[in-house]
C-alpha cells in the first residue's frame, strides 16, 4: 500500500476453485488501494467483483511479465471484502497478446484437482461390475531349478470399495486341477490404504509435474509422485493422467516400508475405456504387471505377475445375484481388505474372510540318480516354512529330506529397514564320491569318499529395493577317507574345517536378475596328502569368484529361461575346483556331481517350457559350458547338457515332478557315465 509492504495487515486468501481451474483472491482494504503482485501462470487479465452489491469494480493497473509469469495488479479499496477473478470477462491470455505461442502448462496442483473431480464423477457413474481376470505367475527358485507358473481365470466382483475374486479355473505348471486344487501362497505385497490422488484431509504425497508425454497415443501429463511420511507403507513412481479427461491412462509405482518377507514390489498399471454410462466414457484397469522380490529361506525370490481384465459389465442389474451365487458354489475366492487380499472360505454355508497362515508344510518324496554316488539316493522327508518363527519377521526354511538336511532361520529387519540377517545349515549323511582324471580318463587309485556339512551367516544391507549388498561368512567341515578302490600308498587329505569370508551384490529388476561375488577361503590344517604336485602350501588359502545374469520371457503357457554365468578363483585345486553337484549353481543337466572339476567355467543355458494338452508341462534344456584346469593344461573343453522334464499331476492332490539329463562330457570324463535322474512327489500338507 502507497510502496509499504503491508502483506501481514491486510486480511487476503489465495483460493483455487476445483471446478472452474481458476485463481481467486479475496482481501479486504478499508484504508486504501492496494498493490498486488503474485506468480501467476496463465496471463490472463482479472476482474474485481463486490459480491454483496453485486457489481464489477475495474483495476487501477494491469501489467504481466511472461518471461517470469509475474502479474502486477493495482486493487481499488472497500471497506468490505472484494473478490479478484481470473475467470472474468476479459479472459484473453496476456501471454498470447504478447505473442508467445506455446502453451502454458497448469501446475501439478491443478491437475491433481482436475483429476480428483474426474474420478470423483466416475466413481459416482459405477455402482458395481463384472469383469474377466486372467492371472500368470511365475517364481523360479534359483537358475537351475525350472520354477513354477501359475495361470488361473477368475470372475472380478466389484461394488463401491468391495472388491471380490471367483476362481473359475488354476493351472500349475500346466496342469489343471479343479477347486480342490493344492493350497497355493498368496504372493502379495501390504496393502496400501493411502493411494495417490486420493481425496483426505492430509497430504500423504508431493507431486512434481515431469512434462507432456504420450502413452499408447495420448498425449499425458506425467507427475512424479513421492511420499511425505518415509516411514508408512506409501508409494513412489510416475502416473500419467489424460490431457483431456484427466483420467489415469498408466502408473508406475514401487512400494515403501514392505513387511516380511516382502523385500520390494513394482507396478505397472494400464488403463483403458470399459465402456459407457450415461454418456460418460469409464477408464478401468485392464492390465497390471508386477514383480516382487521375496526374500524366502536367506535368497532373493523374483515374483513375476501379470494380470488383464476384460468383458466388463457396468451396472449389471444382476449383480447381487450372480454374486451370491459365486459365494455359494464350491470355487476358491478371494476379497479385498484393508490387509490386502485374504481367503474368502465357506464356514457353515457362509463365506468369511480367512487370515492369512503363516506357515506351510509339504510332504516330499523322490529318488535321484547320480554316477556320484554308489546307489540312488532316496529323499523321504518335510519341507517346512514359517514366516513368524519365535516373532514377528523371523523366517524359518527347513528341509528334512531323510538323508539331508538343509535349514535357514532369516530377520529380515534384523537392524532397522534395510539390514538382515541369517543363518543357513546343510548336512548330508551318505558319503559322495570324489574322483579325479587325467588327459586318459579315471585315476581309480586315487579314489577318494567325502561327507561335507557347512553351516554360515550372512548379513545383507539393501541398497535400494532392487539392490543388495551381503557379507557372508561360511564354517565347512569336510571328512575325507579312502574308497576301496584307493592304492594303499595314496594319502588322503586330513579332513579340516574351512573358514570363508565374502561380498556379494545382488540386482534384480524387470525381469533381469544379476549377481555378482567372491569369497575367500582358508583351511585350518592343510598337510600333505596325495601324490607328488597334489599338495601345494598355497592352496590353504584360496578365493572362489562369479557373476550371472538371467531373464525369463513369458506368453501365454510358454517360458524361455536364458542364463549366463562366469566362475573363476585363485589357487583352485582338487577339492576346491568348480564341480556340478545337485546343489550347485553350476548344475548342468547330465554332469555327475564329481570327477568333472574346472578351475574357470563359463556357461550358457536356455530352457523352453511350455504345455500338452493342459495335462502335462514340459521343460526342454540346453545347457553348453566351457572350462579349463589350469593344473593339468590351458585348454578350454566342451561341456554339454541335455535335460527333459516335466510334472503332471498325481493322486490324492500331489505333483509329480520329473527331470532326467544327459550330458556330452571331454572324453577323459566319461565313465561312469553320464546320466543324471530325479524324481519327486510333493504333498501340500
Amino acid at each position: 500500500m502507497a510502496g509499504e509492504e503491508v502483506t501481514t495487515r491486510v486480511d487476503h486468501r489465495l483460493l483455487f476453485g476445483l471446478e472452474s481451474l481458476t485463481n481467486y483472491f479475496l482481501y479486504n482494504a478499508p484504508t486504501g488501494p492496494l498493490e498486488l503482485t503474485l506468480n501467476e501462470l496463465s496471463g490472463v487479465r482479472p476482474t474485481v467483483e463486490d459480491p454483496l452489491l453485486g457489481r464489477h469494480l475495474s483495476l487501477l493497473s494491469f501489467s504481466y511479465d511472461s518471461a517470469t509469469h509475474t502479474a502486477h495488479l493495482g486493487l481499488p479499496a472497500q471497506p468490505r471484502t472484494l473478490i479478484v477473478n481470473w475467470r472474468g470477462e476479459d479472459s484473453a491470455r496476456y501471454s498470447e497478446r504478447a505473442g508467445v505461442s506455446s502453451p502454458l502448462l497448469p501446475t501439478a496442483a491443478e491437475i491433481v484437482s482436475r483429476h480428483q473431480q474426474a474420478q470423483a464423477i466416475q466413481d459416482g457413474l459405477i455402482r458395481s461390475y463384472f469383469a474377466q481376470a486372467s492371472l500368470a505367475l511365475h517364481f523360479r527358485p534359483n537358475s537351475v531349478d525350472a520354477g513354477f507358473d501359475v495361470m488361473t481365470e477368475s470372475r472380478l466382483f466389484v461394488e463401491g470399495k468391495s472388491t471380490e475374486w471367483e476362481e473359475r479355473s488354476f493351472r500349475l505348471n500346466g496342469t489343471k486341477w479343479g477347486p480342490r486344487r493344492p493350497a497355493f501362497p498368496l504372493l502379495q505385497a501390504e496393502k496400501v490404504l493411502s493411494l495417490p490422488f486420493d481425496l483426505r484431509l492430509s497430504s500423504d504425497y508431493r507431486y512434481r509435474l515431469i512434462g507432456i508425454e504420450s502413452v499408447e497415443g495420448k498425449p499425458c501429463f506425467a507427475l512424479r509422485i513421492e511420499p511425505v511420511d518415509e516411514d508408512r507403507t506409501l508409494y513412489r513412481g510416475t502416473v500419467w493422467l489424460d490431457r483431456e479427461t484427466y483420467l489415469k491412462v498408466k502408473t508406475q509405482t514401487t512400494q515403501t516400508r514392505l513387511s516380511s518377507p516382502l523385500v520390494s514390489s513394482e507396478e505397472i498399471q494400464y488403463f483403458s475405456s470399459a465402456g459407457s454410462v450415461a454418456g460418460h466414457d469409464v477408464q478401468l484397469l485392464s492390465r497390471l504387471v508386477g514383480r516382487q522380490i521375496m526374500l524366502i529361506a536367506g535368497r532373493n525370490l523374483l515374483v513375476e505377475r501379470a494380470v488383464s481384465f476384460s468383458m466388463f459389465d457396468l451396472n449389471p442389474v444382476e449383480f447381487r445375484m450372480q454374486r451370491e451365487a459365486a459365494r455359494a458354489g464350491d470355487n476358491v475366492m478371494y476379497r479385498e481388505t484393508d490387509d490386502g487380499l485374504r481367503n474368502l472360505v465357506k464356514r457353515d454355508g457362509e463365506r468369511v474372510v480367512q487370515a492369512p497362515t503363516t506357515t506351510a508344510t509339504a510332504a516330499l518324496a523322490g529318488i535321484t540318480y547320480d554316477p556320484a554316488y554308489d546307489y540312488p539316493l532316496p529323499l523321504v522327508g518335510i519341507n517346512y516354512l514359517n514366516f513368524n518363527f519365535l516373532g514377528k519377521d523371523n523366517q524359518l526354511a527347513a528341509v528334512f529330506g531323510g538323508v539331508l538336511a538343509l535349514v535357514s532361520l532369516q530377520q529380515q529387519h534384523l537392524a532397522g529397514e534395510r539390514i538382515d540377517g541369517g543363518l543357513d545349515l546343510f548336512a548330508i549323511a551318505v558319503k559322495g564320491s570324489d574322483r579325479t582324471y587325467d588327459g586318459h580318463g579315471e585315476l581309480t587309485g586315487q579314489r577318494l569318499t567325502t561327507r561335507p556339512f557347512s553351516v554360515g551367516g550372512n548379513l545383507g544391507w539393501r541398497v535400494n529395493e532392487f539392490q543388495k549388498l551381503v557379507v557372508n561368512y561360511q564354517f565347512r567341515f569336510d571328512a575325507f577317507s579312502t574308497d576301496e578302490s584307493t592304492t594303499a600308498g595314496f594319502q588322503p587329505p586330513l579332513s579340516t574345517a574351512t573358514n570363508g569370508l565374502g561380498l556379494s551384490w545382488e540386482w534384480k529388476r524387470r525381469g533381469f536378475s544379476a549377481l555378482a561375488g567372491g569369497t575367500v577361503y582358508r583351511r585350518v590344517r592343510w598337510e600333505s596328502w596325495g601324490e607328488k604336485g597334489d599338495h601345494r602350501s598355497t592352496d590353504q588359502t584360496y578365493a572362489k569368484y562369479s557373476a550371472s545374469l538371467s531373464k525369463d520371457y513369458f506368453s501365454g503357457f510358454q517360458k524361455v529361461h536364458l542364463n549366463a554365468a562366469y566362475y573363476g578363483g585363485r589357487h583352485l585345486d582338487r577339492f576346491s575346483a568348480y564341480q556340478f553337484g545337485l546343489f550347485d549353481e553350476g548344475r548342468i543337466h547330465g554332469v555327475p556331481s564329481a570327477g568333472v572339476r574346472f578351475g574357470e567355467l563359463g556357461m550358457l543355458r536356455g530352457a523352453y517350457s511350455f504345455n500338452v494338452f493342459d495335462q502335462y508341462h514340459l521343460d526342454l534344456s540346453l545347457d553348453q559350458a566351457f572350462g579349463r584346469d589350469p593344473r593339468q593344461n590351458s585348454r578350454w573343453q566342451s561341456v554339454t547338457g541335455l535335460g527333459i522334464g516335466g510334472n503332471i499331476r498325481g493322486p490324492m492332490s500331489t505333483l509329480l515332478r520329473g527331470d532326467i539329463g544327459i550330458s556330452v562330457l571331454p572324453l577323459q570324463y566319461r565313465r561312469p557315465g553320464s546320466l543324471v535322474v530325479q524324481f519327486q512327489v510333493l504333498k501340500p500338507l
